[in-house]
């Protein structure tokens, strides 16, 4: 065979091949790969997450309204104090003397004044009652001790049991169990504590009304019947009852439940009736809020009232809190071009471990759907301002478009599909042609 016919042989060949190639490739159909998700039924919930800082509601200066030495000081800084308890006092020998004078003195005027039985018959009226009332109080708080014991008492049985459930059974769930095993104690406690506290306050409240009672039986029995706008009496009374509120102020007490904060003096101290440099002492109250901000993509979604999760950078993740939005400030504020509106949440959990300044992650649940279809917002498509998604058929090769009506947007991704799907279903969320 010639040299020639070799050539035109292989030609041909060549052209064989590259048009059998291009036939193939010209008449292959396209392969799709679709990559699909199923459409469930179940609870869809709307979260909007955010960050935070704990701030404590109030911090009260705490000042003598008089001058003096400083006699005892009840509190070091971070105790724990309820409304009522004593802080600290002045050495009222001085005070108590002007009372006695006053008391004296009013004392004369009221002899000079003459008596009065009706008066007087009325005077011990009221010290009968206020016996009687002294009686009862007595009674009712030994009731009220006695309950907030036993409370006390129930409580430690109860953590003492979850401890001895939680050491036996370590989890998650019984972790939080246990905790909230300690706060029950931990508020058993301190509701003993106040009672015991109210309970002394009433009775000497009470022991002050017999008090009172008796020095109006024994004022009455010289009172100023025939001259009851005796001017000099009327003058005595004014200066008792001023030397007694002198005395009063002898006494700090806490206005609110809280923590004391600061503490700047001692016993033996003076203290100046002139311009008040520093205050003796600052009480933190206990309520505590949290303030946040929240984007104005998510602000519509917030509303007062509205329930949040609350967890510590200092804590575990475990260690969640409950807090209720309180407060939506309507003014924007602009931080690096975005636009954020400040909110306030209220703790309801009240924790030794939470401190005034922690960082903290809210997750505000804003909405919640129970049996609803969802599927992954990926999966709507929009067509003609209709919203459709793909459903892949039994067959893994055929596609069906459906139109759907949708409803919340919730949390991962997760859209509510109101009408179109029944549940079940592969809608197409990727697709793939080669």
């Amino acid at each position: 065979m010639s040299k020639k016919k070799k050539w035109i042989i292989w030609g041909v060949i060549l052209v064989v091949v590259i048009g059998g190639v291009i036939f193939y490739f010209k008449n292959k159909k396209p392969v799709i790969t679709y990559t699909t998700a199923d459409a469930t039924k179940g609870t869809l919930a709307q979260t909007v997450s955010v960050t935070g800082d704990l701030v404590a509601k109030d911090e009260i200066t705490l000042n003598f309204e008089i001058g003096g030495r400083v006699s005892k000081v009840f509190v070091k800084e971070s105790n724990q104090v309820a409304a009522g308890d004593k802080i600290a006092t002045l050495t009222d020998s001085t005070l108590q003397k002007q009372v006695d004078q006053a008391k004296a003195g009013l004392d004369q005027a009221i002899a000079t004044s003459g008596s009065n039985s009706d008066t007087l018959r009325e005077a011990k009226v009221g010290l009968d009652n206020a016996e009687d009332s002294l009686d009862q109080t007595k009674k009712l708080n030994d009731e009220t001790v006695a309950s907030a014991e036993q409370t006390v008492e129930n409580a430690q049985k109860a953590y003492d049991d979850t401890l001895d459930f939680y050491n036996s059974n370590i989890s998650k769930q019984n972790k939080i169990t246990l905790t909230n095993a300690e706060n029950a104690l931990a508020s058993a406690k301190q509701a003993l504590k106040t009672a015991k506290e109210q309970t002394d306050l009433s009775e000497i409240s009470a022991d002050n009304a017999v008090s009172s009672a008796k020095a109006r039986v024994k004022t009455v029995e010289s009172d100023f019947a025939r001259n009851a706008r005796n001017a000099q009496v009327a003058s005595a009374r004014a200066v008792y009852d001023m030397a007694l509120l002198n005395l009063n102020k002898a006494v700090l007490i806490s206005p609110v439940n809280g923590i004391i904060t600061e503490v700047n003096n001692k016993p033996g101290e003076i203290l100046g009736t002139g311009v008040i440099k520093e205050a003796f002492s600052r009480v933190m109250s206990l309520d505590m809020i949290i303030q946040s901000q929240v984007p104005e993509s998510d602000i519509v979604k917030v509303k007062l009232g509205q329930h949040a999760s609350v967890t510590f950078d200092a804590l575990t993740p475990e260690d969640i809190f409950d807090a209720d939005i309180i407060e939506i400030n309507p003014a924007s504020t602009n931080v690096q071009g975005v636009v954020y509106y400040d909110i306030k949440l209220k703790l309801n959990t009240l924790d030794a471990r939470v401190k005034p300044g922690m960082s903290l992650n809210v997750d505000i649940k804003t909405a919640e759907k129970s049996e609803v279809v969802m599927i992954p917002s990926r999966a709507i498509k929009i067509e003609e301002n209709k919203k459709y998604t793909e459903v892949l058929k039994a067959d893994n090769v055929t596609i069906e478009k459906v139109y759907v009506e949708t409803g919340l947007e919730g949390d991962d991704g997760m859209v509510e599909v109101k009408k179109g799907l029944n549940g079940g279903e592969k809608v197409v969320t990727f697709q793939v042609t080669k």
